[in-house]
């Protein structure tokens, strides 16, 4: 599900903008950068774009210096969301660009009301999602090549019957 990696390397600060995609030419280079690291980093999947979610959930670009560096984006179902696509390009990796864009989906989700958040984490970047608040679900999977764990964050509790 991802192209990141650990958030440990150590770097200069830079500043990160994170924002929803809004045009098609960002929608554009959302599909620029899954393919680059989707596709010819990862060979996981030739096909990045026209997904119908694309339009129906929120598409974020990461920007560095006025270029942009990463990607995600976090669909809503009911009151669960599920982020997807959280891709950032290799020179920019480990400087905090994926939990920005983390952050951000989050926060979207919980501001529409999610009860909880899903994704499809592949197991190098486990403990990235785990310091996120994500727990695995579940037996790791393959994706074309890939192993994937099934992850969960509970943003809400679930309300029982009684309110309690």
């Amino acid at each position: 599900m991802t192209g990141i990696e650990s958030e440990t390397r150590s770097a200069q600060p830079r500043a990160i903008r994170v924002e929803p995609v809004r045009t098609p030419e960002e929608l554009e280079i959302v599909y620029q950068i899954r393919r680059e690291v989707f596709d010819q980093e990862q060979h996981l999947t030739t096909w990045v774009h026209d997904y119908p979610e694309d339009g129906a959930g929120l598409n974020v670009l990461a920007w560095i210096d006025g270029e942009a560096v990463g990607t995600g984006r976090v669909t809503l179902w009911g009151d669960e969301a599920q982020i997807a696509w959280v891709a950032v390009r290799k020179p920019y990796r480990g400087q905090g660009v994926g939990r920005a864009i983390m952050e951000r989906l989050i926060r979207w989700a919980e501001e529409q009301g999610a009860r909880t958040v899903t994704l499809n984490a592949q197991t190098h970047a486990l403990e990235f999602y785990r310091k996120l608040g994500f727990r695995p679900i579940g037996r790791p999977f393959s994706m074309a090549h890939i192993e994937h764990q099934f992850m969960e964050r509970e943003l809400r509790p679930v309300r029982t019957k009684g309110g309690q």
